[in-house]
């Protein structure tokens, strides 16, 4: 059977009814989300997760990951699936843990994974939002965090999807790694993801779609049919959308 997958970082300044009009504009079967605000000071909605998927009538299954502004702030920010077919289970685990230096790179950042019954039959979908580094270069932080990524998911050698925000280039040691184990579903890395939003962070300024940070992977036995990368005005990064065959 086909099936739906859409990949998004939904940037948690985006106000949640544009991200849920985009989604029911925009629908998937399966939807994997990063930065979904939590208790947001900014918004009416304090349960953006539980909102969205009651909107849009969604299963959904999600963590929340603490994290702290550069000007100190405080925030709650979950990455979760959505699921149009039944969730079976749901677990997380810390790919990384903050040692208390501060910023971007020095967060919590955790693995999701849910199993799906689809006609009597299971898949898995990981997700994750990753940590940045300084120019989405390589250090033995990163390289760390996506050999503990790596570990989990080698755990599935077939119906498996993983899709997530991974704060890094096509030819990092991140996602070199998971395309050696795993179907990169597209499309092609010239296709940007980020960014449609100013970014400015310790002498870093980005304010054009120069990047990809975005992906969907599949195991082996799943064949992505098409792909492609959406344009929207919302958030700071584009979605993905992929057709699979299971």
């Amino acid at each position: 059977m086909n099936i739906s997958v859409l990949q998004w970082n939904v940037w948690y300044k985006e106000n949640v009814e544009n991200i849920t009009e985009f989604l029911r504009q925009n629908p998937a079967d399966i939807i994997t989300l990063q930065e979904m605000p939590i208790r947001h000071e900014d918004f009416k909605i304090n349960e953006s997760p539980s909102y969205i998927a009651k909107d849009l009538g969604y299963n959904f299954y999600h963590a929340e990951v603490p994290i702290e502004d550069p000007d100190g702030r405080k925030r709650v920010l979950a990455n979760g699936v959505l699921s149009k077919f039944p969730i079976t289970s749901g677990r997380f685990i810390w790919i990384k843990e903050p040692k208390g230096r501060g910023g971007y790179n020095d967060e919590f950042r955790a693995y999701v994974e849910v199993t799906l019954e689809i006609e009597g039959k299971k898949l898995t979908v990981g997700t994750t939002h990753m940590s940045y580094t300084h120019k989405f270069g390589p250090n033995e932080s990163k390289k760390a965090e996506t050999d503990i990524l790596l570990r989990e998911i080698k755990k599935h050698r077939e119906n498996y999807i993983f899709a997530g925000d991974l704060n890094a280039l096509p030819d990092s040691y991140t996602v070199s790694s998971l395309s050696e184990i795993m179907r990169n579903a597209g499309p092609d890395a010239n296709q940007k993801t980020w960014t449609t939003k100013p970014f400015s962070y310790n002498g870093f300024e980005a304010n054009t779609l120069d990047w990809r940070l975005d992906y969907i992977f599949t195991s082996k036995n799943i064949k992505a049919l098409r792909s492609e990368i959406i344009k929207t005005g919302y958030s700071d990064h584009l979605p993905i959308r992929a057709e699979l065959s299971l």
